[in-house]
């Protein structure tokens, strides 16, 4: 039974997988409210909808633009957006494996019933592996559904458009078993401080080498594909065989030779805590600048800026800037959980809902204040500041509503949904003052979490 491989079995392992990673997700004081929950659904689609609105008008001005263009320059820049799609999903897809590798996390006592129960090590760690596959695969849809309206700008047929989508697919899945398999390469027979240092290597280097196709190589290769002879179609074609000639492959030979060594468990590179309570910033900053989280942006971002600068010099290392400080506010999205097992305290100590966003109000000015230096430089506005504090606060409800320690999935989504709202927000940057308003919203929300989560802890 060691070797063998039942799809029966291994649909018994997912769906036991599936109810101990979802069970408690919605367990928290602001879900229990009807109201909460459908407000919430509410804000959510009609910021969907904003957006969808904006792109649009965006993308309606495009097309009466571009009607004027000769139809070779038409061709090649629905070849070179086609080609960018093609890119963002190899981008996306490491993004989400290393975001679902290490937040997705299955709990010993899971690992313990499934090995222990009549299934062969090898389904065991397929099922892992589709189950890995099928949450990032959710998280890929509702990031589709967002960029989908930039399709329009390619001219195609229904048949072509179609085939676009099954492609984008076919390379995401492709491209996260490949990173499946690297990872389980270089993590054969280790254990322990060793395995975590290698995952922790491991998932900075592909960022950073992610990040440097994002802002450099991808666009070099858009350009190249851009004035090659083959279609639309012909491209698309390509890329479906590719992707699932090589994902095929890579599949077949991390289920044969990897298999057994790609068990997980949950576990943390950086522990949080809160060495003293005291109103003020003490209150606060601490749980957020002892995260794990802001051990890797910190990092990923000193190591960026030191590549662009010796690159590219000072100016493009502002313009990168430019648009990463603001993003450090996702940082936060740990907030919620560092504090959740002394939440009782903070009454003892008259820290009130209103005291705590206070708190967090000031750490997010103090945090964002290189963005704010870096925007009136290079923007003369205050744009990139208040981007960076929404951010803040749009993180820190995602760690609210979503607490790892509640579920195995929650961190998860709870990172997903910070990434979605982030590109909503970013369209409202074009809206003069509108970052304003969106702020007091967040603080208004985040306001009312924080009095049911001191209705609950008294």
């Amino acid at each position: 039974m060691t070797n063998s491989l039942k799809f029966k079995n291994i649909l018994c392992i997912l769906k036991f997988f599936y109810n101990d990673t979802f069970h408690g997700m919605f367990n928290r004081p602001f879900f229990k409210s009807k109201v909460n929950r459908y407000g919430l659904i509410l804000i959510l689609t009609l910021l969907y909808l904003g957006y969808f609105y904006l792109n649009m008008i965006q993308l309606a001005t495009l097309s009466k633009n571009i009607q004027d263009v000769h139809s070779t320059n038409l061709m090649i820049a629905a070849k070179m957006t086609l080609s960018s799609y093609f890119n963002i999903v190899l981008i996306l897809s490491a993004f989400l494996f290393i975001l679902v590798n290490s937040t997705v996390s299955l709990n010993k006592n899971s690992l313990f019933f499934a090995k222990t129960l009549p299934f062969s090590e090898k389904e065991v760690s397929v099922s892992q592996m589709i189950f890995k596959l099928s949450v990032a695969l959710a998280f890929f849809e509702l990031l589709i559904i967002i960029v989908a309206p930039a399709l329009k700008l390619i001219s195609m047929n229904i048949f072509t458009a179609g085939l676009v989508l099954i492609t984008l697919h076919t390379l995401f899945i492709a491209s996260f078993f490949i990173l499946e398999l690297i990872y389980a390469f270089v993590l054969k027979d280790t254990a322990g401080t060793k395995r975590l240092l290698f995952t922790f290597s491991l998932d900075f280097l592909i960022i950073v080498f992610v990040t440097v196709h994002l802002l450099i190589t991808r666009f070099k290769i858009d350009a190249w594909t851009s004035v090659q002879e083959e279609s639309i179609l012909q491209m698309t074609f390509i890329v479906l065989f590719t992707s699932l000639m090589i994902g095929t492959i890579v599949y077949l030979l991390n289920a044969k030779f990897f298999a057994k060594d790609n068990i997980y468990v949950q576990s943390d590179y950086f522990k949080l805590g809160l060495p003293a309570i005291n109103i003020g910033l003490a209150t606060t900053m601490p749980a957020i600048v002892r995260s794990k989280n802001f051990l890797y942006f910190w990092a990923l971002l000193i190591v960026i800026s030191i590549g662009s600068f010796v690159q590219n010099g000072l100016d493009s290392t502002f313009q990168l800037w430019l648009f990463s400080l603001p993003v450090l506010g996702i940082v936060t999205i740990t907030y919620a959980d560092a504090t959740i097992s002394i939440r009782k305290l903070f009454t003892i100590y008259k820290i009130s809902p209103l005291t705590e966003l206070a708190s967090l109000l000031g750490v997010s000015i103090l945090l964002m204040s290189p963005a704010l230096y870096v925007g009136i430089i290079e923007t003369q506005n205050l744009d990139p500041y208040m981007y960076g504090i929404n951010i803040f606060f749009v993180a820190t409800i995602a760690g609210f509503l979503f607490p790892k320690s509640q579920s195995n999935i929650n961190e998860t989504i709870a990172s997903v949904l910070t990434f979605v709202i982030i590109i909503i927000l970013s369209a409202l940057i074009g809206v003069k003052g509108a970052l304003y308003p969106s702020l007091l919203i967040l603080l208004g929300v985040l306001y009312v979490i924080l009095k049911k989560e001191y209705e609950v802890a008294k």
